[in-house]
């Protein structure tokens, strides 16, 4: 990251300069019978385990560099061909949806009231802060507004040994996407975990944490652990009080046989702490930035509000070729219902995972799709439109799904409703794969 530079962003040589030096400097295969030289392009899932003592792999004493194995070297050296030819783009490409026309309305009327107004729906900010120390991710925090404007919302914790099946890399712990990849496929690969898209993200290394705590430090904590930082009693246990220039190294510190899950209650003590006291300092200055993007926005709402600081919910597993550390699984039920609480509007982290969803009145009850619409992402669609039907005078309730790919969808749409005739419409829709048109059969 360069000082003309916050993103992180790189140029092209020196991206592709730094994925050599990572391959050439932290390459690592094991010599053991657990995996031979000649197996060693296997990456493959060994097996899932269960969250017992038995189904951890034992943990590193020590941090060192991270093993790569064998089939992720040979999935770089595509990155780096793909990145070299512009190929990259197409996967990113697909990404990009509506984000220039959110909350605009669809059609000629502009009257809320009248048949078929539609208009899309805005999906809820979220934001991924990477933290990173000499070029290696060493925490994933997300930042959610689930009442965006009204203060508060959700910080969550990811693990970057959380496994996840990623374009190039198979599968792999998720810290591979940054150190290996960029911030950009860091972020989506964050949005597939936790299934919703991430619309935001922002590199952040121990200097930019200084400059963003300095307006509020120092920071009261209760630091649970002694924390040496080279070799040395940096942090101890009890009281303490969080300088600016510290905030980087105390998220980065781990006792000795920390896994990466175990050191993240200390960044719940940090982020409490922090937004105690942005809250406290009552003033847009107490984090810098702009008012209306990136993390000065996102910390500034979610200290104005009632705030859950929480991991994300994972299991113990194993992954044949990255035993230097334990890996984690994410608790598909628990995570759904995280994000439900945290993200009411989603919107789909690809195409393709969530089903695009318009809600329309066709009722003169021209609050109804508007009561239902946070009722079905927890169904595991995007809420994309809602509006009115062309009339208001509609009897049944029906859910039309594309193609056969969204039937299942549809079919739940229809179980929560308790009513309404399920049928395909092949006609095919820029916007929405779904539409649910309520009628007077629908309370």
């Amino acid at each position: 990251m360069t000082e003309d530079d916050p993103s992180g962003a790189e140029a092209p040589d020196d991206r592709e300069a730094r994925l050599r030096e990572l391959l050439t400097v932290r390459l690592a295969v094991p010599t053991d019978d657990r995996r031979s030289a000649t197996a060693a392009g296997d990456a493959e899932a060994d097996a899932d385990a269960d969250a017992d003592a038995d189904a951890v792999p034992d943990p590193a004493p020590e941090r060192g560099p991270r093993p790569v194995s064998l089939a992720t070297v040979l999935a770089v050296v595509v990155l780096l061909g793909l990145f070299a030819t512009g190929a990259g783009l197409v996967y990113a490409g697909t990404r990009i949806i509506r984000s220039s026309t959110e909350g605009e309305v669809l059609s000629r009327e502009s009257d809320p009231s009248a048949p078929g107004y539609e208009a899309l729906v805005a999906s809820t900010p979220t934001l991924v802060v990477i933290h990173d120390v000499d070029g290696l991710v060493e925490g994933i925090t997300v930042l959610t507004l689930a009442n965006p404007g009204g203060g508060g919302g959700g910080v969550v914790f990811v693990p970057t040994r959380v496994l996840s099946d990623m374009p190039i890399f198979e599968l792999a712990p998720i810290e591979a996407a940054y150190d290996l990849g960029s911030p950009e496929l860091e972020a989506e690969v964050v949005g597939d975990v936790l299934s919703t898209g991430m619309e935001e993200h922002v590199v952040v290394d121990a200097e930019r944490w200084a400059g963003l705590v300095a307006p509020v430090a120092p920071l009261r904590i209760d630091n649970p652990d002694d924390l040496e930082v080279d070799g040395e009693l940096r942090f101890p246990a009890g009281d303490l009080e969080l300088e600016a220039e510290d905030v980087g190294p105390y998220l980065a510190a781990r006792s000795e046989g920390e896994s990466d899950l175990g050191r993240l209650f200390r960044h719940e003590t940090f982020w409490n702490a922090w937004l105690d006291a942005v809250a406290e300092a009552g003033t847009p200055e107490a984090v810098p930035g702009e008012l209306e993007v990136g993390i000065g926005r996102f910390v500034r709402e979610l200290a104005a509000g009632a705030h859950v600081v929480e991991t994300l919910p994972v299991r113990a597993a194993r992954l044949r070729g990255f035993d230097d550390e334990p890996v984690f699984r994410p608790e598909t039920d628990e995570v759904e219902d995280l994000v439900a609480r945290l993200v009411p509007f989603p919107r789909s982290p690809r195409p393709g995972v969530r089903e695009r969803v318009r809600v329309l009145n066709g009722t003169d009850d021209l609050g109804a799709a508007q009561r239902l619409a946070p009722e079905l992402p927890p169904l595991g669609v995007e809420v994309s439109i809602v509006g009115n039907a062309r009339s208001l005078d509609v009897e049944s309730t029906t859910i039309a799904y594309v193609n056969p790919d969204h039937e299942d969808a549809a079919r739940a749409i229809r179980d929560l409703l308790g009513v309404g005739e399920v049928l395909m419409d092949p006609r095919p829709g820029d916007v929405a794969d779904i539409t649910v048109t309520l009628g007077a059969d629908h309370d």
